[in-house]
């Protein structure tokens, strides 16, 4: 809340020069860690990618992949872990993204069988955490896709993104053709050809009202004065006589 006290504009005494917060670096995997994950994908990765083990997989799988599932549910194909089939038949060439204690995040580049001509290569982001001196799958999925044949390029998150505000039409190429603008030209030339039509049709009757009106006035003859006569006076002897 605002105070009704002058503000005051020289710093506090004893604080000190500012300090810079500087990101945490992340611990080191260890070699006999990274020989215990090793251990932990070369069977979690066939029996949960590849729907080999579910009883397996079940096992080696994190509280985070467990939530909301059953192992009923991973007996029956309905489980968080994407479905892939892997080339490989060890999984230690995965690559550290961010480690700390008991938790290691990591990738992992898998490629298809022979027999998946159609899949291309996957790139996979997991976790594993450390419970009771054992490493756990805690979640994975898919971050990377390398298409095969001719048009082949690799679709990741950005591609589904929003295009920026910054986007403009390609060079010749207009947004509305030269077809798609007809009907905006037909409407405007119907706005504007209404209200003159009206004003046309209205100065067209008037002109023949006009027209009408000399004619009929031009047809009658004026009365001559040789047809006028005046009423003459009477006599005072037919006064008399009336009376």
């Amino acid at each position: 809340m605002p105070g009704h006290g002058p503000a005051t504009s020289s710093a506090p005494p004893g604080e000190g020069p500012a300090q810079i917060a500087l990101p945490a670096k992340p611990n080191r995997v260890t070699a006999a860690d990274r020989r215990a994950i090793d251990a932990t994908l070369d069977r979690f990765i066939p029996a949960a990618l590849e729907r080999r083990s579910p009883e397996t997989a079940w096992a080696l799988a994190g509280p985070e992949l467990r939530a909301g599932s059953s192992l009923a549910g991973w007996r029956k194909g309905s489980t968080p872990v994407p479905f892939y089939p892997a080339r490989e038949t060890t999984f230690h060439h995965w690559t550290t993204i961010d480690s700390g204690p008991g938790s290691v995040i990591f990738n992992l580049l898998l490629h298809p069988k022979a027999a998946s001509k159609s899949l291309g290569s996957y790139v996979f982001a997991g976790q594993v955490v450390k419970r009771n001196r054992h490493w756990l799958v805690n979640r994975i999925y898919t971050i990377a896709i390398m298409n095969n044949g001719p048009n082949a390029r690799e679709v990741g998150p950005a591609d589904f993104a929003a295009p920026s505000g910054a986007s403009q039409t390609p060079s010749g190429k207009t947004t509305l053709g030269g077809i798609g603008i007809l009907p905006v030209v037909t409407i405007l030339a119907l706005v504007l050809l209404i209200p003159f039509s009206l004003a046309g049709i209205a100065l067209w009757r008037a002109r023949n009202w006009r027209r009408a009106t000399r004619a009929s006035a031009a047809g009658r003859p004026l009365p001559s004065l040789s047809d006028y006569h005046p009423a003459q006076p009477r006599s005072p002897a037919e006064n008399d006589q009336q009376s």
